[in-house]
């Protein structure tokens, strides 16, 4: 095997890595990013725990072969760009979906593959308008808490009732009436 070889078969297998552990593979055709641009992108997706990689198709289609991820391989040509997400995907595509809004020029959504799903550029910018895991679990925990909550305020309200019923009754009754006489 020559040089340039195993250099392809080591990219096709970083590829397949990355694959092997994403959960949403967004792929994007990149024309015309400075280098601080995709350093920035790069760095945003890092914090979102995805990756940018620049790839060639032909290496792509065959990382990409046999898997999952296979729908994408309808849609590499031209310069390509994927960007790989590990934790949770509508972060990734809220972030690739905002950034290419504001640099149309440079970056185009081509597609992604979620659960071995292909989805379309416009389908990829519907799932980027959904919540994030985050939002989802606070919410949940709200409707979680809320029963307990109200159950709480339930019990209390008996002697929260006496208790006010009986200042009700001191800041009514004539001064000399609450004293005991003896």
């Amino acid at each position: 095997m020559s040089a340039e070889a195993a250099v392809k078969a080591e990219l096709v297998e970083g590829l397949r890595e990355r694959l092997g552990r994403a959960n949403i593979a967004i792929l994007a055709e990149q024309k015309g990013l400075t280098v601080a641009q995709v350093t920035k992108l790069r760095r945003r997706m890092r914090e979102l725990s995805g990756e940018y990689k620049i790839a060639k198709n032909t290496l792509a289609r065959r990382a990409v072969g046999n898997t999952n991820y296979a729908p994408l391989s309808e849609l590499l040509k031209g310069p390509t760009a994927l960007v790989f997400g590990y934790e949770d995907p509508v972060a990734i595509a809220k972030e690739v979906v905002a950034y290419a809004a504001l640099n149309s020029q440079q970056l185009t959504i081509r597609g992604a593959v979620l659960d071995g799903q292909l989805y379309r550029k416009e389908e990829v910018e519907q799932l980027a308008k959904l919540e994030s895991k985050e939002q989802l679990r606070a919410r949940l925990l709200g409707l979680l808490v809320a029963p307990a909550g109200r159950l709480v305020r339930l019990l209390n309200e008996p002697g929260a009732g006496l208790a006010r019923a009986l200042a009700a009754r001191q800041e009514s009754a004539p001064q000399g009436e609450g004293q005991g006489e003896g």
